[in-house]
């Protein structure tokens, strides 16, 4: 018997500078990875679904510009990258304020994702994540990925 590795794929596509289109855009990335006949769990799809609408929310509000959305699959992993050609200060995770009405997108992404990060362009910014094709309940960070006090890889590079 032999092992096959499994074939990496990805796809993009541009969104607009519109909010009204990230519902849109979350069930585009939805129907790629569908389309890809992935082996992932319901949760790992609707997890995904939830994170690309707050990425590519951030990215739209944030930037009031467009966004070019990248998802990728490495034979383990989901990513989706939303790169801005906003410049300036790299986002981190901070507290939300609680009677707030937004601002809570990164600490779900913080959450949810198996990792996370901000990156420079030469345009602007990506920011990205990563799923694990297992159930988060059945998956926990690999050991190149764990980070003490039981949170999620987050990285920034400047």
């Amino acid at each position: 018997m032999s092992l096959r590795t499994p074939a990496l794929k990805s796809s993009s596509l541009h969104v607009p500078s519109d909010t009204a289109v990230v519902s849109s855009v979350r069930r585009t990335v939805v129907a790629i990875v569908r389309g890809w006949d992935l082996p992932l769990a319901e949760d790992v799809v609707e997890t995904l679904e939830l994170l690309t609408g707050e990425v590519v929310a951030n990215a739209v509000v944030h930037t009031g510009e467009g966004c070019r959305v990248t998802v990728s699959w490495d034979g383990t992993r989901v990513r989706l990258e939303a790169e801005d050609a906003a410049g300036g200060r790299l986002l981190q995770c901070s507290p939300a304020d609680l009677d707030g009405e937004s601002g809570r997108g990164l600490e779900l992404v913080n959450a949810l994702a198996h990792a996370w990060g901000c990156r420079p362009t030469a345009d602007g910014k990506a920011v990205w994540f990563e799923i694990d094709a297992r159930s988060p309940s059945t998956s926990g960070p690999t050991p190149e990925s764990q980070v003490p006090s039981g949170s999620r890889t987050h990285v920034v590079t400047n």
